[in-house]
């Protein structure tokens, strides 16, 4: 998979691009709204630049029953990666588990 269109997300609500993209396979495509990046990650005028620290320590309270998988966010050769979120807290993570 690959990506194109990440430079349109920061532009000006109303800007407008003309792209072109030839597919040398059977393809897929999706569509991922300014919307739906800001629901997650919040304030989209933070993509490219570096996060501030986060605290290395683990919140161990947290179960695997006290999270709803909601998707996918990737696969690798040891497992997948979900966006999960938290049912009382209303916090989002990301959840590795390993196959």
């Amino acid at each position: 998979g690959d990506y194109f269109g990440e430079k349109l997300i920061q532009a000006d609500d109303g800007a407008k691009v003309k792209q072109t993209i030839t597919a040398e396979e059977a393809s897929t495509c999706g569509v991922l709204t300014r919307s739906a990046i800001e629901s997650v990650i919040g304030d989209i005028s933070r993509l490219g630049k570096a996060l501030p620290p986060v605290s290395s320590k683990l919140d161990r309270s947290i179960k695997l029953g006290d999270l709803t998988k909601l998707k996918i966010l990737g696969v690798g050769t040891f497992g997948k990666v979900w966006l999960v979120n938290h049912k009382k807290k209303d916090k989002a993570y990301a959840l590795k588990m390993l196959n």
